[in-house]
């Protein structure tokens, strides 16, 4: 009887052409802690987005720790059973913080490439971790579209105009100040 090995295209040289959210990747994760000599060290981080800018994709990436603290929270993303973060590709509990997040080009050099594979995938999660990872992307999603509306629906800022040539100035007036009938001059 043969067996078939089922290959994983995430985890092959042509990762950049598979990978998607859900997935777990190793990453040079920049940190506030530590300074601009300090060396970089490879980070699980979990894949929460894949956008095409121009001509470029993106991955949006967030942070993975297996540290208790209550610093790094916000968003959270728990892989807690031994049977989920073995499935994922982990060695131990890790929790992924949707709040610490990092929008990097599929280029970037910081992705750590396994050598026998050629790809920065370890693993991929599933079922209700996955459920949960997508409540994190509809806040984030959520919160981009508000923001984008908000910048989009914005006054512009309003000042004076100047004309040459003539001896008055042009000032839009804000309905909100009342004018002074006699002197003309904002209260």
């Amino acid at each position: 009887m043969l067996d078939i090995l089922q290959h994983d295209p995430r985890m092959s040289a042509a990762w950049r052409d598979h990978l998607s959210h859900g997935d777990i990747v190793l990453f040079k994760f920049p940190l506030a802690e530590e300074g601009e000599a300090a060396k970089l060290k490879a980070r699980p981080c979990l894949v929460l987005d894949i956008e095409r800018i121009g001509d470029q994709t993106y991955a949006l990436l967030a942070y993975g720790t297996t540290s208790r603290r209550k610093s790094n929270v916000g968003d959270a993303v728990h892989i807690r059973k031994r049977a989920d973060y073995i499935a994922a590709g982990l060695h131990e509990p890790t929790r992924f913080v949707g709040a610490r997040r990092l929008l990097v080009a599929l280029t970037h050099s910081g992705f750590v490439l396994d050598r026998q594979l050629e790809s920065p995938v370890i693993g991929r999660i599933d079922g209700e971790i996955f459920e949960r990872m997508n409540e994190v992307r509809g806040r984030i999603h959520a919160l981009r579209d508000i923001r984008n509306e908000r910048h989009r629906t914005r006054v512009p800022l309003r000042r004076k105009v100047l004309v040459r040539d003539r001896d008055f100035t042009v000032e839009p007036r804000n309905p909100s100040r009342p004018v002074s009938l006699q002197t003309g001059d904002h209260a």
